[in-house]
């Protein structure tokens, strides 16, 4: 699912929005999390998942063009950890899709 396909179904789901308010609604919600992250916060969003920062050191890498060692520099990156309930329900899901075939 992409941003604009999540914000159909917002403004399906929730009769009362136009398709504008569910996309500032979206925006909102994913700015929120980026400024927590951005702050060093860790997200949790319950029965779906949690996002935190985490430090990846320094470290050689090649260029695959040339074989070169280059040297990358640490970075934070982004750690996405579903929670069981959404892990349960994709499962679920899975399975659901797999028997009617």
């Amino acid at each position: 699912m992409v941003r604009s396909e999540l914000i159909l179904r917002v403004a399906a789901r929730h009769k009362h929005l136009v398709q504008k308010d569910a996309e500032i609604a979206v925006d909102l919600i994913i700015d929120a999390i980026a400024k927590a992250l951005s702050n060093g916060r860790r997200v949790e969003l319950r029965e779906f998942a949690s996002f935190q920062l985490r430090l990846r050191k320094a470290r050689k890498a090649r260029n695959p063009k040339t074989g070169a060692a280059v040297m990358k520099p640490e970075k934070y990156s982004v750690y996405f950890r579903a929670t069981g309930d959404l892990k349960r329900r994709v499962n679920a899901g899975l399975q659901k899709s797999s028997e009617s075939k």
